[in-house]
């Protein structure tokens, strides 16, 4: 199976053909010792790195962990043992792992203080969904069990299956499995995560299989399938003029919010209603993007590929929605190899469309695909 990977280095970006043979999938091979959480976790992620890797993933991973004390979770659908070549110069960590996961053709979802490495579908939900069950649960045990909303770390031998090890993280807080025969056979290799509440660490142990889990009663949890929908809701007891709030909605066009006598009320991923909270608490909202200086310019090789997966590539870089017309879908599945040095944005896409009879247009985020006219 082949797949691509984008690599950033200073001002340009180099597309690479990966080329591997798919073997079992195993979570990160975590370190010993504690792990940063809280305040030392976020202080981390911003801080700068310079290093240059050319390895498999599981020892990028590994060399991470052990430098920063950062927490990596690797989802099981994403080869461990895949060639990693990937340098970056003064750009924080959490940008390093952006476009760590990039190369590796994943992305990285922050659940509190663990990154998790594993596909685009999986990381858009997945701390979405850990807090929602969160709130189930904490809601479910209301009676007084501490166990199951509080931080604890986890570990696991070498060829553990998971579905041993979720049934006894489960019954050290008071739950069962209804359907725990749901949880797919496999053997991992030795991990750990950092500090994190059951409904948290659940979820992402769960995740690699495409399954979550909800709560039944207040002892019992069944497993099922992962949404392709998740919305969290929150409250906020802050009162906000009409163009306080014509503001936030116009930097979070994601979410739902609603203006109440008591407040606000919002609704939508996670990771928009953090940085909401953040704002509204007197800091400010950030996104994190790739860093890059002066003019983007491009070099790509490659031999005998799909039109669409290269441009597929391209757009993720560039974080731009891939459409195409009816017409120009006939023409996509077709094999082109390409060798390109230096070209920017538009001349690359031109290079890799032109000889097909393609064209492109980039605008609203959305990178369209149609035949060329005569």
């Amino acid at each position: 199976m082949k797949r691509f990977a984008i690599l950033a280095v200073r001002n340009y970006l180099v597309l690479i053909l990966l080329l591997f043979l798919t073997s079992p999938i195993t979570p990160a091979m975590a370190q010993s010792g504690e792990f940063l959480t809280g305040i030392q976790f976020e202080t981390k992620l911003a801080a700068p790195v310079t290093s240059t890797w050319k390895q498999p993933l599981k020892d990028v991973v590994g060399s991470i962990e052990t430098t920063f004390k950062i927490c990596l979770f690797v989802d099981r659908r994403i080869d461990p043992d895949q060639l990693i070549e990937l340098q970056v110069e003064d750009l924080s960590l959490e940008q390093t792992l952006r476009r760590l996961a990039l190369t590796a053709n994943a992305e990285i979802s922050i659940i509190q203080h663990v990154v998790y490495l594993g596909p685009k579908t999986t990381c858009t939900l997945l701390a979405t969904i850990a807090e929602i069950h969160h709130d189930n649960l904490r809601t479910a045990t209301k009676a007084g069990n501490i166990m199951a909303v509080r931080s604890e770390p986890i570990q696991w031998e070498r060829l553990t299956n998971p579905q041993t090890l979720l049934i006894h993280d489960a019954q050290r807080i008071g739950f069962r499995y209804s359907n725990q025969e749901a949880i797919p056979f496999d053997l991992w290799d030795a991990g750990e995560l950092a500090r994190l509440p059951f409904a948290h660490r659940t979820t992402i142990l769960l995740a690699g299989f495409n399954k979550t889990f909800q709560i039944t009663d207040q002892q019992r949890l069944t497993i099922i399938n992962f949404p392709e929908e998740a919305s969290l809701k929150r409250s906020f007891n802050k009162q906000l003029s009409p163009a306080n709030i014509s503001k936030i909605r116009s930097q979070f066009p994601t979410l739902k919010i609603q203006s109440t006598n008591s407040g606000l009320v919002v609704q939508g991923r996670w990771e928009e209603i953090h940085q909401l909270e953040r704002l509204l608490a007197g800091g400010t909202s950030t996104t994190t993007k790739p860093a890059t200086t002066g003019m983007q310019v491009y070099t790509l090789t490659v031999e005998n590929q799909p039109i669409q997966a290269i441009l597929q590539a391209i757009a993720q870089q560039e974080k731009l929605e891939l459409i195409a017309t009816d017409k120009a879908k006939a023409i996509l599945a077709k094999q082109t190899s390409i060798e390109a040095k230096q070209l920017t944005l538009t001349q690359l896409l031109d290079k890799v469309t032109k000889s097909a009879g393609l064209t492109t247009h980039i605008e609203n985020g959305k990178l369209s695909i149609d035949v060329r006219e005569n």
